[in-house]
């Protein structure tokens, strides 16, 4: 029988609990493609096919036609660990549960998602969120987030950055400070303009945003540091059921992580500490 039309198995979870159990794995078993029977699962014999979309520099992105990025080398470890190769299938976002779903792909990349979705589980590899962008040179010497108090500041409307700003105002409120002057606009594009003019102090932006413009040389703004709202784990998402799948990118993570090689790939991309899953 097609192992998609089984019935779900159980839901299996990603816990501290859980990571901590495949590192002691990892210790005692070498991770080999015959541990698991990923044959049976596999949605082309050989291969670890991934659905996936650009999330942009330094995440996932295409290169003259060739795939790049943390998201993509995650990927590639992946597969080498249980002697597959990889195979990536370009989808865009709002096609990747469906492929997944149907069984054409074995995972998918959550981060160019916005929302958890159905019958799926995921292993994690990044944390993201909120972040603070200042000024290259830091005129106005914001340090942390208490120098933003009194201050204007800009957000997007209705995300989950404006929120970040908003609950930091509540803060700075109850502790009987100075509120920041929150000005929102409609569209994500235009958030950065009254800081990079320099009429706000700083500005309230995503993960994505924030750490591929912090990595451009041209740009006049740059990543607070210490000024992090997480907001959800990204990583591989499984259709539960497959166990096989699930374990196998579980247990391969979980070696890069005993091995010190995620932290190597984390340093290679230049992704900030806070990112990590595995602190």
């Amino acid at each position: 029988m097609n192992p998609r039309e089984i019935r779900r198995l159980r839901t299996m979870s990603t816990t501290p609990v859980r990571l901590i159990a495949c590192l002691l794995l990892v210790v005692a078993l070498p991770i080999q493609a015959h541990y698991l029977k990923l044959e049976r699962e596999l949605t082309q014999a050989g291969s670890f096919t991934v659905g996936i979309s650009a999330t942009g520099r330094p995440f996932a992105y295409q290169n003259d036609g060739v795939w790049r990025g943390f998201e993509v080398a995650v990927a590639k470890a992946v597969a080498e660990a249980h002697d597959l190769t990889l195979r990536l299938v370009r989808l865009p976002r709002d096609g990747l549960a469906g492929a997944l779903g149907r069984g054409e792909v074995d995972a998918i990349n959550t981060l160019a998602l916005t929302e958890a979705v159905v019958d799926t589980v995921t292993i994690p590899y990044l944390v993201v969120g909120d972040h603070v962008m200042i000024l290259r040179g830091n005129p106005f010497r914001i340090e942390k987030l208490d120098d933003l108090q009194g201050r204007t500041v800009s957000a997007t409307s209705g995300s989950t950055s404006e929120r970040f700003a908003l609950s930091l105002n509540d803060q700075f409120k109850n502790s009987g400070g100075t509120p920041m002057q929150v000005h929102s606009f409609p569209f994500h594009r235009a958030t950065h303009f009254p800081v990079s003019m320099g009429h706000a102090a700083a500005y309230f932006v995503n993960t994505v945003s924030a750490v591929a413009i912090s990595q451009d040389p041209d740009a006049r703004t740059r990543m607070l540091r210490g000024a992090f709202k997480p907001v959800r784990e990204v990583g591989f998402a499984v259709s539960t059921g497959y166990s096989d799948i699930f374990h196998a990118i579980e247990h391969a993570i979980a070696a890069m992580v005993a091995t010190g090689k995620y932290e190597r790939l984390r340093g290679t991309y230049q992704l900030p500490a806070e990112l990590s899953p595995f602190q």
